[in-house]
């Protein structure tokens, strides 16, 4: 799989730079189905907007899969990545107080 075109790269940064400034964090969302290359946008992305002196930061979902453990006790570990093995709520609560809080510490994958 190759990566985001320049173009594609442009286009998206000039949008998101285009966006109203606001007294808080923006949180932008990128949601496609697994493999189709989300972090490699997400990254390139914020790669691009960091170049122009914003202050981005990709925040992946993967951090937030349960444990294999809890996968397998349950049947699941075939089916890792599908919406029920991972802790939606956890992962919630972490955007909301990336809306509230100065400070917010991600589990990474």
């Amino acid at each position: 799989m190759t990566g985001p075109t320049p173009e594609l790269l442009d286009d998206l940064s000039d949008r998101i730079n285009s966006l109203p400034a606001i007294d808080r964090r923006q949180l932008i969302a990128v949601a496609g189905p697994p493999a189709s290359g989300k972090s490699t946008l997400g990254a390139a992305l914020v790669a691009r907007l960091n170049r122009n002196h914003k202050c981005a930061a990709l925040i992946p979902m993967d951090g937030f899969h349960l444990d294999n453990c809890i996968l397998t006790a349950r049947g699941w570990f075939t089916r890792k990545g599908a919406p029920e093995t991972f802790d939606a709520a956890g992962f919630i609560h972490m955007i909301q107080r990336l809306v509230t809080d100065e400070e917010v510490v991600i589990p990474v994958f």
